[in-house]
């Protein structure tokens, strides 16, 4: 038996998943938004990971979709979260320990962070 897969065999492995997370404010632009989105899927593909989907939060300090994408990781078994910067977790550096925190504990999930800032925060 050989440790090599063959192409075929290869293609048959799934990549793990991961899903996005971003918090957009009302006063960005659509193209503006639909760039980070492809950034994000991106990185995500470089990373070796099929990317399943958003969850977006629009609302200032609103975690409505972070507690939806928390349950969906867990409901899915789904261990990867693709941000653009941990600033869309929160701006406040213990809230966001917090919230990585839960995504660890509660969802075993690890979060990839695209750099430190972007535009759209």
């Amino acid at each position: 038996m050989t440790a090599v897969l063959d192409q075929a065999e290869a293609a048959a492995v799934p990549l793990p998943r991961a899903y996005g997370y971003m918090r957009v404010p009302c006063d960005v632009a659509d193209e503006q938004v639909h760039q980070l989105e492809q950034e994000v899927v991106a990185y995500a593909e470089t990373h070796g990971l099929f990317f399943a989907g958003f969850f977006f939060e629009f609302n200032c300090g609103s975690r409505e979709a972070f507690d939806e994408l928390v349950a969906e990781l867990v409901r899915a078994d789904v261990h990867y979260v693709v941000v653009p910067s941990l600033r869309h977790l929160a701006h406040n550096a213990i809230l966001q320990e917090l919230m990585l925190e839960q995504l660890s504990f509660a969802a075993r999930a690890r979060v990839l962070a695209m750099r430190l800032r972007t535009v759209i925060e």
